[in-house]
């Protein structure tokens, strides 16, 4: 079941959207020390500040699924700068190899990695993007998910769909996802407009949506 994400964590862009370049700065990247004992327990829940931007064009899910992982950190630049980074043509954006090296190059960083997926994933590959969620999110940093239907979100439109989508955030202890979705509000066209700008899903059926496909974490 989708849950909406509550509107006073999102910051709602214009689909047209196109912003000046910001970089983060060394201290914004720098991951902070262990707690020591006795002072925060573990988030059970957390959701990035970031802002949604529908996707510009039919095949701009890759470069607004990358300006949304981006805008948890930085005003990142505009949809068209970030597919021209991403080598996305009009049909798509390649590999999610593509993302790994944008993030990168844009968040001053060398740390995003290509995580496979396996259909269905294996165990290992479930618990490690578990892992790589709550890690991530801890620490400020959004995941982009290169996923394809078989499973696909309750809302959705049929026939086989390649995309993109961000992560930012988790709730259950890391057991739920929460997804920036470039395609929702119709901002994929007329079949999507039944699917919303932010929803949660089981990070279980992320794992599974991802199959066949990879992540950048």
């Amino acid at each position: 079941m989708i849950r909406p994400v509550p509107r006073a964590i999102v910051a709602l862009a214009g689909v047209s959207a196109g912003v000046l370049l910001g970089v983060p700065s060394a201290a914004d990247a720098t991951p902070t020390g262990p707690a020591t004992p006795g002072t925060v327990r573990p988030a059970t829940a957390k959701t990035l500040p970031f802002t949604w931007y529908g996707q510009e064009r039919y095949y701009y899910c890759g470069p607004a699924s990358t300006k949304i992982a981006l805008s948890a950190r930085m005003t990142p630049p505009s949809q068209d700068t970030l597919a021209a980074s991403l080598g996305t043509t009009t049909n798509g954006t390649d590999d999610i190899s593509n993302v790994v090296a944008t993030l990168n190059h844009f968040l001053n960083t060398t740390w995003y990695e290509r995580k496979p997926v396996n259909d269905p994933p294996t165990q290992a590959q479930r618990d490690l993007l578990k892992q790589d969620l709550v890690f991530d999110v801890d620490r400020g940093w959004a995941i982009v998910a290169n996923v394809v239907s078989g499973w696909r979100p309750p809302g959705y439109p049929s026939g086989t769909i390649y995309h993109y989508v961000a992560v930012v955030g988790y709730a259950d202890s890391g057991d739920s996802a929460v997804i920036a979705d470039p395609a929702g509000a119709g901002a994929g066209g007329s079949g999507w407009t039944s699917v919303p700008k932010t929803y949660t899903i089981s990070t279980y059926d992320l794992g599974t949506w991802i199959g066949l496909k990879a992540y950048a974490a």
